[in-house]
């Protein structure tokens, strides 16, 4: 009987990061697959990132709804806990051999937190990683849940053995997204610019903003200080909606109040395919996703990484930080296209998080790796051999 490996799936941009890994696992022939979709794309915003799981048919799908029932930290807390409760309905009746996580998110916690309990092998990709707001907090507790540890960098693999982790349970297998970029996987300069409605010959911004947790009260404001810095310069941008984090509901409502903008499209989900696409054509990125720090440095985009979200997390020469003040983030954007000296080192850094071989990689390691109660009680040996 083959190995079951249920997989979860919580927001876009996981997901799109995601689709190498689940490839290479069903590709290899080894593993049956199976997926738990969650978060993000249950919401009726992003319906079209459901659609997208739907047709890659990586395997049978299973679903768990902790949607958020308000735009709160409260409302988040408590997704969390019905999420425990789903995951470990999901986990009973799939029987899983092997839960497969990405990252730090809500989604990922609870589906830790079941799985341990249900004595079922974590496999956990990007531990180790520095970011700001509750992911950082959420991504170590997942640490601390799970048996395996798949890592994007030596920096990370480092923190986790500082954290106490055991080198035999880490691996570094590279950021998956960067299978896609380096194969090409995504739309070409004409789709984009026929499904946009873009002029390449002019500059291109591609913007995203997500909530930061810790600053709640301060997300509406967030987001109309990057929309009036884009008001000032009025180059055409291509914004795409928030996470349905707390607070992701009022940036939304404020950025649709420019919908009107003839220099502005709106694109709630445009799917890993036109994104990264989009990316290889933009002049600049701007806001605060990961994808600017991850992603980007592969096409030598320049980033104008706003706030504290993205803060600590390891970076190539293509980021320039900024305030989330207006004027900061003009003089930021300013600096990211029409400095050549900017522009030059942009161009020519490179990636810090792998080889495009990521995939492979951790399909290999998901069907090597012995099961057993010594892979389950990670806190009585350090130096076992865990894979076969």
């Amino acid at each position: 009987m083959r190995r079951r490996v249920l997989a979860v799936t919580g927001s876009r941009a996981e997901y799109g990061s995601m689709r190498p890994v689940f490839g290479a696992i069903v590709a290899g022939g080894k593993l049956d697959l199976e997926l738990v979709v969650t978060g993000m794309h249950l919401h009726p915003a992003f319906r079209d990132a459901f659609e997208e799981i739907r047709k890659d048919a990586f395997g049978r799908v299973h679903v768990v709804d902790m949607s958020p029932e308000a735009d709160s930290g409260k409302a988040m807390a408590q997704a969390v806990g019905r999420g425990i409760l789903g995951f470990a309905e999901v986990l009973d009746q799939a029987d899983a051999d092997v839960v497969l996580l990405q990252g730090d998110r809500g989604e990922m916690l609870a589906a830790a937190v079941a799985a341990a309990h249900m004595n079922i092998p974590i496999v956990h990709m990007s531990g180790g990683d520095l970011t700001g707001t509750i992911d950082q907090p959420v991504r170590n507790a997942i640490t601390q849940f799970a048996h395996v540890h798949l890592t994007t960098c030596a920096d990370s693999s480092e923190r986790l053995r500082q954290h106490g982790e055991s080198g035999a349970r880490i691996f570094e297998v590279g950021e998956p997204t960067l299978d896609v970029i380096l194969r090409q996987e995504f739309a070409g300069p004409a789709q984009i610019a026929r499904d946009l409605g873009l002029d390449l010959s002019e500059p291109v911004v591609i913007a995203t903003l997500h909530p930061v947790t810790t600053e709640l009260a301060q997300a509406g404001a967030h987001m109309a200080a990057l929309l009036n810095a884009l008001e000032r310069l009025r180059l055409q941008t291509v914004f795409t909606y928030p996470n349905t984090d707390a607070g992701g509901e009022v940036m939304r409502e404020v950025l649709e109040t420019r919908r009107d903008r003839k220099w502005l499209r709106i694109v709630p989900h445009l799917g890993s395919y036109r994104y990264l696409g989009l990316m290889r054509v933009a002049s600049v990125m701007v806001g605060n996703s990961s994808s600017g720090i991850i992603e980007a440095p592969s096409f030598g985009l320049p980033v104008v990484n706003i706030g504290t979200r993205q803060y600590g997390r390891f970076r190539a020469a293509n980021v320039v930080d900024v305030s989330d003040m207006t004027d900061d983030i003009v003089a930021g954007i300013r600096k990211a296209v029409e400095d050549p000296e900017f522009r030059a080192l942009a161009t020519a850094c490179s990636c810090p998080y792998g080889d495009g071989r990521a995939g492979e990689r951790t399909a290999d390691i998901l069907a090597r790796l012995k099961i057993s109660p010594a892979l389950i009680s990670k806190w009585i040996g350090t130096g076992e051999n865990i894979l076969d």
